[in-house]
């Protein structure tokens, strides 16, 4: 981007040396496209700027998210469930199936039930020590 405001600055410094003046409407017009050139090569400048921070920062949210999912794979047993109606792959925390509160997993792709914890669903808990790591008959997985 330097680049582009050293070029305009030549091709400022060139109409100066050859007097093309702001008198006449030639003049005018290439002092005026000169002019809009610096404003842009000065706001491209700009945007790169903003545009690095930008990425560094993400790339920074980017690390810190892979951190946070390989701690959370560590540190807890989850499910991993594929939603029959559309295909995605959901996880949630074993938990769950002991809590006394019903709760619904719902797909966030498609908005359909995948899971309930009030037995109306062919997983049962008892499985659960049995099974960590191999998959069920309803296409449930437990990976700790």
């Amino acid at each position: 981007m330097r680049d582009i405001s050293e070029k305009v600055s030549y091709l400022q410094g060139l109409s100066e040396g050859l007097n093309i003046s702001d008198g006449n409407p030639q003049g005018k017009i290439i002092s005026g496209i000169l002019g809009v050139l610096d404003d842009v090569s000065g706001i491209l400048v700009d945007m790169r700027s903003e545009f690095n921070i930008v990425k560094d920062y993400i790339e920074s949210i980017d690390d810190d998210l892979f951190e946070l999912e390989e701690n959370f794979k560590q540190n807890t047993d989850v499910i991993e469930l594929r939603c029959d109606n559309c295909g995605e792959e959901l996880c949630f925390d074993a938990d769950l199936i002991e809590d006394d509160d019903v709760i619904e997993i719902i797909c966030p792709r498609c908005n359909e039930v995948v899971f309930i914890n009030d037995g109306s669903f062919d997983y049962e808990y008892s499985d659960y020590d049995d099974a960590i790591g191999d998959e069920h008959d309803n296409g449930m997985n437990v990976d700790s």
